[in-house]
């Protein structure tokens, strides 16, 4: 926000040049953009949203469509879709409730993931905004893995729910998949 409060909006930016080329409409809020550079999704907390918008292959933002969720999201995970060749789902972590957001992008399909349990409480985790991190377990995986304040939670991507929970770790809100390559 600047000094008087008003938000605004995204800025698109000619990444040979450097130079503004202008505002992205009237979205405001964090961007996120896919792994193929095809789908760019905007967190906007303050109005509940989260905003989808479609790059084209000439590199085009597309007119949004939104989805509107009281869940005020924390972060966001990509995953590459085990249904559809070349698309992407994402999955949202709650930063005050204890359920997952999942969108099928390429159809705005919605889904919750419930009872994760608590999020870490944002003053317990200064340094960040996200007080609940999702990570993916990477290009090929199928897992995704965010925390709560006591627990890690596996999130089984391919089947779009809870695979298990890891007890007694508290405040594990760094996450890092480590694996062979």
């Amino acid at each position: 926000p600047d000094s008087t409060g008003a938000t605004q909006p995204q800025l698109i930016l000619d990444s040979v040049t450097d130079s503004v080329i202008g505002q992205n409409r009237d979205i405001t809020g964090t961007p996120y953009m896919s792994p193929d550079g095809h789908y760019l999704v905007t967190v906007d907390d303050d109005n509940g949203l989260m905003r989808i918008q479609i790059i084209s292959e000439r590199g085009k933002i597309l007119d949004p469509f939104d989805i509107h969720t009281n869940l005020h999201l924390s972060d966001l995970a990509f995953q590459r879709s085990f249904t559809e060749i070349h698309q992407y789902n994402v999955f949202g972590s709650s930063g005050r409730q204890t359920d997952v957001l999942f969108v099928e992008l390429s159809t705005g399909k919605v889904k919750m993931i419930k009872s994760l349990k608590e999020a870490i409480k944002s003053f317990d985790w200064p340094w960040s905004s996200k007080n609940r991190v999702m990570v993916s377990s990477g290009l090929f995986g199928q897992y995704i893995m965010t925390p709560s304040r006591e627990s890690l939670f596996i999130l089984d991507g391919r089947l779009n729910k809870l695979n298990c929970e890891i007890t007694d770790v508290l405040k594990g809100n760094v996450v890092v998949w480590v694996g062979d390559s």
